[in-house]
């Protein structure tokens, strides 16, 4: 794959625009802050929806194809196309991407990503423009996944999604905040966290770093596949996994929005460390 390398200060990260706009790696003074799971990928942007559509079934569309292994649609289409350089410096890059309506995704859109490196900092902010006739159904997020070892997590958040064994929201319950850190080591997550204040702080043995993301992102998805795994993906979403069924069903507070015409959203994800 065809990497861009950006420094600025401690900082150093690798881009991969043709591989869906995914960061391979960020590392400030020789530590890795982000986790690639599969060696490639340690953090993509989701648009224009989050995590799972159920079987692919958009409301008043045709289904959507599942992603391979799975019975449903995930992510989007962002994470699986190639974007174009817009502009590149030596700490900052813009990418590009153009959709047309297809049968992975049945609206037209075009999304910006920016991507900025800074001494102790990495920040991604993604715009959405709605460039066909028709009002579309819009969602956008974060993927980036860190080291689980020796990592605790501290974040505020008011509710949790319960998960279904295929990984479909099944209802929300309160949840309170945890009196300390929690321990992320054997932690096994699958969940959607809403009332989610904007902040989650990751510290471990030598560093702490703190994601932060605009009010847009109300939730936060946490996946962690089993206690042996040696990452935890800490998602900025702005809606709920099946976003497009339930609210079809009368569900309220799902976080997904109808872009206009024309319209343009966006939102952001910084994460900095501290200390």
């Amino acid at each position: 794959m065809e990497a861009i390398d950006l420094h600025c200060g401690d900082s150093t990260a690798r881009l991969y625009p043709g591989h869906g706009a995914a960061i391979g790696a960020w590392q400030w003074r020789g530590d890795a802050l982000l986790h690639a799971p599969d060696g490639e990928v340690a953090c993509f942007p989701m648009v224009p929806y989050a995590n799972r559509i159920a079987h692919g079934r958009l409301p008043g569309e045709e289904p959507l194809p599942p992603y391979p292994g799975e019975a449903h649609s995930l992510h989007g289409v962002g994470w699986r196309r190639p974007w174009r350089v817009i502009e590149q410096h030596a700490a900052h890059v813009v990418l590009g991407l153009q959709h047309q309506a297809d049968h992975h995704w049945p609206f037209d859109f075009a999304a910006t990503l920016s991507i900025a490196l800074g001494d102790n900092w990495l920040t991604q902010t993604l715009w959405v423009t709605n460039t066909g006739t028709r009002t579309m159904p819009l969602g956008m997020g974060f993927h980036p996944s860190f080291h689980s070892a020796g990592a605790t997590l501290s974040a505020n958040w008011e509710g949790r999604w319960g998960v279904s064994a295929d990984h479909l929201p099944t209802g929300v319950a309160p949840q309170p905040v945890a009196s300390g850190p929690l321990d992320v080591g054997p932690w096994q997550v699958n969940n959607c966290y809403t009332g989610w204040d904007g902040k989650a702080v990751l510290r471990y043995p030598d560093h702490a770093l703190l994601l932060s993301a605009d009010p847009l992102c109300g939730f936060l998805q946490c996946y962690r596949p089993g206690a042996g795994s040696d990452f935890v993906a800490i998602e900025p979403v702005t809606h709920i996994p099946n976003a497009h069924q339930l609210r079809a069903e009368g569900v309220t507070g799902t976080g997904l929005r109808d872009l206009a015409p024309g319209a343009v959203t966006s939102t952001w994800m910084t994460l900095q460390v501290l200390g």
